[in-house]
């Protein structure tokens, strides 16, 4: 690098260069488009699923539900869920699991599924 050959110019490109030159740079164009409508959909339908509601409002009740719900001997919940109005209930007991599935406004079970052991 002490003695610098300035001699090795660029020689300029011709006319098959050039045209191999421009398709390349629409190419790339095309491509980056492509790739920033991909990200705008992305994040749209990520926006769109975060601020949408559903369309039927949760259960509202003008009191408090106070309910008791008898369980077996030796039962213990093991897991919930809530769906609207209802309550998924898992229980585990000496006999095997019971899922019961209670409606909300009358604390009753709509239906009980045993799951015992097969013989």
């Amino acid at each position: 690098m002490t003695n610098p050959n300035f001699d090795d110019d660029d020689k300029p490109l011709d006319a098959a260069q050039l045209r191999l030159q421009s398709k390349l740079k629409k190419l790339l164009l095309g491509s980056t488009l492509v790739m920033v409508v991909g990200f705008v959909a992305v994040f749209a339908a990520i926006f769109y699923r975060v601020t949408r509601t559903d369309g039927k409002p949760a259960p509202t009740f003008e009191h408090p539900v106070v309910a008791e719900l008898p369980l077996p001997d030796g039962a213990r919940v093991t897991a919930t869920r809530l769906d609207g109005d209802r309550l998924t209930l898992t229980l585990e007991g000496p006999k095997g699991a019971t899922v019961l599935i209670l409606d909300l406004a009358t604390m009753k079970a709509i239906r009980r599924l045993d799951l015992t052991a097969g013989k």
